[in-house]
């Protein structure tokens, strides 16, 4: 992507889109926005009628005083547009699922994704309150989480729990607690597996699809929504 005159981050997109063209069963993709994106409106319709586009991905916590504009609403113009163009918002808001809720009451026809199970990353933003910053990365604020199931058009996706929840070898036997209530409060179809292998240093894409697979505490079904159809279903 580029900068913009006034700041803004405008994605491109050019391998994602010409791979999603050569090999339409196997690539899709979605487009991060920036809601300080002048022509922001243009841009969110161009990705809706694109036919490979799934989804729109936010990113509104990187500082804290994105973390502010988001607690006051500044999200409101680009999430009525994402809903009138009918793609799903992914949200990277590791340590500040609560601040989520206003939005996903006031857009109900929206879906929207929680990224990586929506635990607090280390040093986003990197100016965060150090108590603050612990809470949100402690095992016990995946409970802030799954209070997010309640609502029918919150999805979670189910990544960097190995380390977010400080399981770090595989099989990973420690996490199906995590995994089970995560099912237990969304359903197995808002679950969206995924392995972010390109940033999850020190796992293999192997033992992260197969902690998955192999789990002897799924069922067969529960297993296809995680792995695939609930991203076919919500995507």
């Amino acid at each position: 992507g580029y900068l913009l005159e006034n700041g803004a981050w405008r994605a491109a997109w050019p391998t994602a889109e010409e791979a999603s063209l050569l090999h339409p069963d196997r690539f899709s993709y979605l487009v991060r926005l920036d809601r300080r994106d002048p022509q922001l409106e243009s841009v969110m319709q161009f990705v809706g009628s694109s036919p490979h586009a799934r989804a729109f991905r936010l990113q509104p916590v990187w500082t804290l005083d994105e973390v502010k504009a988001f607690a006051e609403g500044a999200y409101v113009p680009l999430l009525e547009i994402a809903q009138d163009v009918g793609l799903p918002a992914c949200l990277f808001i590791p340590g500040y699922v609560e601040l989520l809720e206003p939005y996903v009451q006031r857009f109900p026809k929206l879906t929207f994704v929680i990224d990586h199970c929506g635990m607090g990353f280390p040093g986003i933003p990197p100016d965060r309150p150090e108590p603050e910053a612990r809470s949100a990365q402690a095992v016990g604020y995946f409970d802030q989480v799954l209070r997010l199931a309640e609502f029918p058009n919150v999805a979670l996706k189910w990544s960097h729990a190995q380390d977010r929840l400080g399981v770090p070898r595989y099989p990973y036997d420690e996490l199906r607690p995590f995994l089970r209530s995560a099912i237990e409060a969304f359903c197995a179809d808002r679950l969206l597996w995924a392995s972010d292998k390109s940033v999850m240093f020190g796992h293999n894409w192997s033992d992260l699809l197969h902690s998955i697979r192999d789990d002897p505490e799924l069922s067969q079904e529960e297993r296809e929504w995680v792995l695939g159809r609930s991203a076919r279903r919500i995507l």
